[in-house]
């Protein structure tokens, strides 16, 4: 099955925070909701250097918050296993995040219901990057979507320091030490808000 899972490189990622502010300028989330969260990570043996996990919903290839939904407004969508949710759908249960292995579903109080990254699946469709990949000062996110697991084979699907869970498959691989394939970013930041226009970068 077509599935698109975001790429992260531990060792690129300085903690800037650059891709939760893309994230909110470019969808308008509320004042202190946040879909996208970057995390430091623990040490690791012998090694002092400090590390940070840059994390959103990781659009699972087997979705619990999917199965967990009574009202039906989560959906996968079928062309690139996308996990999507029709807000109007949506009842305020909460059921979802009690069922997420990740934290990733935001409860929005001022609309009582809940809230989700959408993979900036609007932008995806106009030929654009996420936010948060377009944004990446250091090329440490990016994003693919695959045919086949086979095509990830040089990636890691576990980080030190990241909870994994093998029963809901989410679709985030880590570049290995010592084998960046990220470029750095080549378009402005922020990254327009919807119905702004973007500035030519230089890759453009």
């Amino acid at each position: 099955m077509t599935q698109r899972y975001f790429i992260f490189d531990a060792e690129a990622c300085f903690g800037c925070l650059g891709c939760i502010a893309a994230c909110a300028n470019a969808n308008g989330t509320p004042a202190e909701l946040f879909w996208r969260e970057v995390h430091k990570l623990p040490p690791e043996d012998r090694d002092s250097r400090t590390r940070w996990l840059s994390l959103a919903c990781n659009h699972c290839e087997n979705p619990p918050c999917v199965q967990g939904c009574p009202s039906g407004a989560l959906h996968k969508r079928a062309e690139d296993g996308v996990v999507l949710l029709e807000a109007e759908l949506c009842i305020g249960c909460r059921y979802c995040q009690m069922t997420c292995p990740f934290g990733a579903i935001r409860w929005d109080l001022s609309a009582g219901r809940v809230s989700k990254c959408h993979f900036c699946h609007e932008r995806l469709d106009e030929g654009r990057e996420p936010a948060c990949v377009e944004t990446c000062f250091a090329g440490a996110l990016s994003q693919v979507v695959v045919e086949s697991g086979d095509e990830l084979e040089g990636f890691d699907s576990d980080l030190h320091g990241f909870k994994s869970d093998s029963a809901a498959g989410p679709s985030i691989r880590f570049v290995r030490a010592g084998e960046r394939t990220a470029a750095p970013r080549r378009k402005p930041f922020p990254p327009p808000a919807r119905g702004e226009t973007a500035v030519p970068g230089d890759g453009d």
